[in-house]
């Protein structure tokens, strides 16, 4: 099944709505538009539409400033992506494989990075993780998410092929399927498919805890605590082990920003998970590293469990980043208890 990270946009102008978010609706691929080999998933060429152009960029990485005019013949795959979704970072692997076997082949590889947060819109830190993940193709800086609403695009990743003449011919949303967009783009290429690389496996999302956001704009904190007046220091007891399932738990004090928390004195953060990798979206409130750490049901992380970002039980926040906690955890329920220090900022917790 795919994984992907949806969007929530604000739509103005719907008086019947009582909600002010909701999901930009894409109209969905022609019938013909699915299928697994030989070009099936393609969609029909008299239902492909004209691709939107690039808009509204604030510069790129990788490349001079391209257009979809200006890549007319080539076959073009445009990712939108962001640096801190862990479902975009397992595509990668599968994007530089297409480059490897196709980039000189006639296709185009463009790296959309249309941001989910603040932090994600400063150009060093997106160099940094195109750096970091091994990005060589060029990446589009669209931090105003105008591309992204060029495309009614609602999806981190989604993936949309372009043909030789400028016409959207597939479009993917999530992880996965790896070898039907092979297939696709070897179709249009007019060149036979090769097995797909191995990539990691797709986690199954039965069961698993979803992902979950810590600051008020689309978060819900455990045990019927509230948030308190953004950018206030609110203080929260320390009750134990949360009673829910799934839902943040902070103690100490901590600070509303919407998009994240931060906390303002020494505290906890607490989370009865069922997943078997951890991935946090955090960062230091200053320039200065803050070292945070983690246990599992009250002792310090397994050997095996450790995620390639811990170091021991512990990990050191040095920028606003995706960090990998836990791997290879049973997949059952465990509590995760972080002990954190003043200017520690919590955007996500994400799992696979």
């Amino acid at each position: 099944m795919s994984r992907y990270r949806w969007a929530l946009v604000t739509l103005a102008g719907f008086a019947a709505l009582t909600i002010g978010l909701t999901v930009v609706l894409r109209s969905t691929p022609p019938s013909g538009a699915t299928g697994t080999a030989n070009g099936a998933a393609l969609i029909p060429l008299e239902s492909r539409t004209p691709a939107a152009e690039f808009t509204g960029l604030d510069g790129w990485i990788n490349s001079r400033p391209l257009s979809l005019q200006g890549l007319r013949g080539k076959v073009v795959l445009i990712d939108f992506w962001t640096f801190s979704c862990v479902n975009c970072v397992r595509t990668i692997p599968h994007l530089q494989h297409l480059q490897q076997l196709y980039g000189g082949r006639g296709l185009e590889i463009v790296g959309m990075h249309s941001p989910e947060f603040d932090f994600e819109k400063v150009p060093a830190n997106v160099q940094s993780a195109v750096h970091r993940f091994g990005v060589t193709w060029p990446v589009a800086l669209d931090s105003r998410m105008s591309t992204w609403n060029a495309y009614n695009n609602q999806y981190w990743p989604a993936e949309y092929l372009v043909d030789q003449q400028g016409r959207v011919a597939y479009i993917h949303d999530g992880e996965g399927e790896y070898d039907v967009t092979e297939s696709a783009i070897a179709a249009l290429l007019g060149v036979a498919a090769t097995s797909a690389a191995p990539a990691a496996p797709t986690a199954d999302p039965s069961g698993q805890t979803p992902e979950l956001y810590a600051g008020s704009e689309r978060g819900r904190l455990a045990d019927g605590e509230s948030y308190g007046a953004i950018g206030q220091p609110t203080r929260y007891p320390d009750t134990g082990s949360p009673h829910d399932n799934n839902l943040v738990q902070v103690t100490g004090t901590w600070a509303d920003h919407g998009q994240y928390l931060v906390a303002t004195a020494p505290g906890h953060v607490r989370l009865n998970f069922a997943a078997r990798d951890v991935f946090l979206v955090a960062g230091p409130e200053t320039s200065a590293p803050v070292h945070i750490t983690v246990a599992v049901d009250g002792r310090p992380v397994p050997g095996a469990q450790l995620g390639p970002d811990l170091t021991g039980s512990g990990v050191d926040i040095s920028r606003q980043q995706l960090y990998h906690l836990l791997s290879g955890v049973d997949g059952s329920r465990h509590l995760l208890d972080l002990s954190v220090p003043s200017g520690f900022r919590l955007y996500t917790f994400t799992f696979g």
